[in-house]
């Protein structure tokens, strides 16, 4: 066995001999957290700990993969420059650019997995490749391992996921899906919850048999997109039957408030409607029930760093940038202050919260989308979150829309909603416009509205494609 698997799977058990991957599932139901002695380790602790990791990972990575030490030597890093934690605004940041760059020239993972590592993979994701090739991304068992581990704590704690619950999975299962089966129903499985991989993508093709799955399997924890979650409760209405669902867990766009209303007026079984905010590359945050709008950050698993995206420097508190991110378990491809491309607000609660009583820091506000995501109108800075809320104040609305965005300081919102109405008079019209100028902070004159029939707007997926970008591409 090599030096580096060696050392591989000795940190592996290092990290379940510890406890923070719980290994003797499911808990007795009557137990509040998946993991307490993690979820609510002191702040000094988890401090110590993550100082600890992120040198681990930054050694492992130079030692290891000659794709971070070529480029760190290029930008005048050295591992010995990371102290502490809080260091690690001193590593350069990685762009996905850079990454495809390795990626194109060193097919299909490049420099930046071990060769060693690589043969041993047991899952691999991958970007959708929206804007050229897709990034791939490969798991190994210990990456796996903690990722499951993740996803029990929230699923379990704040979910309810535990024996006898039924959840259904209807994120993306097709085209190197991310959180399917591999990654996500395996934590129902520790939780010991009976679990449906549905394919949130396929509900179109196949809506009667998924309705049908619904009401026959009386799913409690339903997980998909904010838009198919409104959809497919409005659907249900219109056949003359309630779903079932307890729990609706939101992935692939934070839910305004006005949308999450909507949710639970379509689905009036549901008790709690959780915002899950993740990528393909393992990060999580996750909203705690009792501090809505707190996304949740599992400390000893990553750190996240927030940057001006111009100048790449550290922004205020406070202040908004670029999310930069470093997963310190991940070893088979390591991810060290790689960009995620989301907008948010360097502002984080590291109180325990009220409920649970978890140590771990909070985002103080939801992540309203990526950084390409902003837009401009007559100055106004907007976000699709925004309109999405005020989308929903406006009658008769299925809360679809699509924005057309045709320049970076554009003159007009130019938005296509669908509407119920058969025929859209003026007033209604002009009420439209009038709500969506007074949430937005702009004049409603500046509002273009196209009307569509329930069904017509655009999707991409199980994603309702709100960001239609006819922007010039450089």
């Amino acid at each position: 066995m090599s030096s580096v698997l060696s050392e591989y799977e000795a940190i592996h058990q290092e990290l379940r001999k510890e406890n923070f991957i719980r290994n003797t599932y499911p808990p007795d139901p009557s137990e509040k957290l998946w993991n307490k002695k993690i979820m609510t380790m002191p702040r000094e602790e988890l401090d110590k700990l993550k100082t600890f990791r992120l040198k681990r990972i930054v050694k492992w990575a130079w030692d290891n993969i000659p794709f971070y030490r070529n480029y760190w030597k290029s930008k005048g890093f050295e591992p010995e420059m990371i102290k502490d934690w809080k260091d690690i605004v001193k590593i350069p940041i990685l762009r996905k650019d850079e990454l495809r760059k390795d990626l194109q020239s060193n097919p299909p993972f490049g420099t930046i997995m071990h060769p060693e590592l690589a043969k041993r993979i047991r899952f691999v994701g991958a970007t959708s490749g929206s804007t050229g090739l897709p990034t791939f991304q490969g798991w190994g068992a210990l990456e796996l391992d903690y990722f499951q581990e993740g996803q029990a704590r929230y699923l379990w704690t704040f979910a309810g996921v535990k024996p006898t619950i039924v959840y259904a999975n209807y994120l993306n299962m097709s085209g190197f899906y991310s959180w399917g089966p591999p990654v996500v129903e395996t934590a129902m499985w520790r939780c010991g919850a009976t679990a449906i991989a549905g394919g949130g993508e396929t509900f179109f093709s196949w809506k009667n048999r998924h309705m049908l799955i619904f009401k026959l399997w009386k799913v409690d924890v339903f997980a998909t997109t904010p838009w198919l979650h409104r959809l497919i409760g409005e659907e249900a209405r219109l056949e003359g039957w309630e779903t079932p669902f307890k729990v609706l867990l939101l992935h692939g766009g934070a839910a305004a408030e006005n949308t999450k209303k909507k949710l639970f007026q379509v689905h009036p079984n549901a008790k709690l409607a959780i915002n899950v905010w993740g990528t393909t590359d393992g990060h999580m945050a996750i909203e705690i029930p009792g501090s809505e709008g707190q996304l949740v950050v599992w400390e000893d698993m990553e750190i996240f760093d927030i940057v001006d995206p111009k100048t790449d420097e550290p922004v205020s508190e406070g202040e908004r940038g670029e999310l930069i991110a470093t997963l310190l378990n991940h070893f088979t491809m390591p991810l060290i202050r790689y960009s995620l491309g989301d907008y948010v607000k360097n502002e984080f609660i590291k109180d325990p919260d009220p409920v649970f009583g978890i140590t771990h820091m909070r985002f103080a506000e939801p992540i309203p989308g990526r950084v390409e995501w902003m837009f401009r109108v007559k100055g106004k800075l907007l976000f699709p979150i925004y309109v999405e809320d005020a989308v929903n104040e406006i009658p008769d609305t299925t809360g679809m829309f699509n924005l057309v965005i045709y320049d970076n300081e554009m003159d007009k919102l130019k938005i296509k909603i669908e509407t119920r109405k058969e025929f859209v008079d003026p007033a209604y019209d002009k009420q439209a416009k009038e709500i969506l100028g007074s949430r937005l902070g702009i004049d409603p004159d500046s509002v273009e509205i196209e009307w569509l029939k329930p069904g017509q707007s655009v999707w991409t997926g199980y994603k309702l494609q709100v960001f239609l970008d006819q922007r010039k591409k450089k």
